[in-house]
């Protein structure tokens, strides 16, 4: 029997638009089924390149037949890295210049703050001179407590903002450069197998962020990979 010519020409493109549907799917999908697998499999290298959190299999459970089921448009924020280090780096200076000051002070007077310190250790008070030394050390000691927690906090708030950075744009000090911060959720179903045995229905929202440094010379931008930063269950209660 003869065929038309034009038929066998449209085969290839059947396929090609049959196998295309197959492997459809939100773009966020093949991530999202890497993450569980990494999770199921207890591949932590993995994990470690993806996401800042997992879904352990012996308290969480193990996640089959994931399918996304809605992506929300992405969010952006600025990101202060350069703001957040020049104030760690103020804080650091400010606590080595009064380091500096405290030595010297501790140098001049070693003799009376050790009879201070021991009299301190053995509830004693101080006396004449060395009652002037307690107090002027006690203060050194106040003040030094109150710099080393100004260090303490800008140093939490940088690593805090930078967290996402050093994961989505691992090869880069983001410190130096003026970023955004991009965030949506991605809603997936799932059937889930709990430690107990039992196989559950759950519908689960995991966050993604990534970060995005702006070339300082006006190029191109510098895009980080998106990183699976929090998993939760929809229908957990909130709080």
């Amino acid at each position: 029997m003869h065929r038309p010519r034009h038929l066998w020409l449209l085969c290839p493109v059947l396929i090609a638009v049959a196998l295309t549907a197959a492997c459809g799917g939100a773009p966020e999908e093949q991530m999202v089924r890497k993450f569980f697998q990494s999770s199921r499999l207890g591949d932590n290298m993995t994990l470690a390149s993806i996401a800042t959190v997992a879904f352990d299999p012996t308290k969480d459970g193990q996640a089959s037949s994931v399918a996304v089921v809605s992506v929300t448009p992405e969010e952006a924020r600025p990101l202060q890295f350069k703001e957040l280090e020049q104030a760690r780096k103020d804080a650091v200076a400010a606590e080595a210049e009064f380091s500096k000051k405290m030595k010297a002070y501790q140098d001049s007077n070693i003799e009376a703050i050790n009879r201070v310190l021991k009299a301190e250790a053995s509830a004693g008070k101080p006396k004449g001179k060395d009652a002037e030394i307690q107090a002027a050390w006690t203060k050194y000691r106040e003040e030094q407590a109150v710099l080393a927690k100004k260090v303490s906090e800008a140093r939490q708030k940088l690593n805090h903002e930078r967290r996402v950075a050093d994961l989505s744009v691992a090869d880069h000090d983001p410190t130096t450069f003026d970023a955004s911060e991009f965030k949506k959720d991605v809603t997936v179903t799932a059937d889930v197998r709990m430690p107990n045995g039992q196989t559950e229905k759950k519908t689960l929202v995991l966050t993604m962020q990534r970060v995005v440094l702006k070339d300082p010379a006006g190029g191109k931008d510098i895009e980080g990979r998106w990183m699976i930063t929090r998993i939760a269950d929809a229908a957990a209660p909130k709080g």
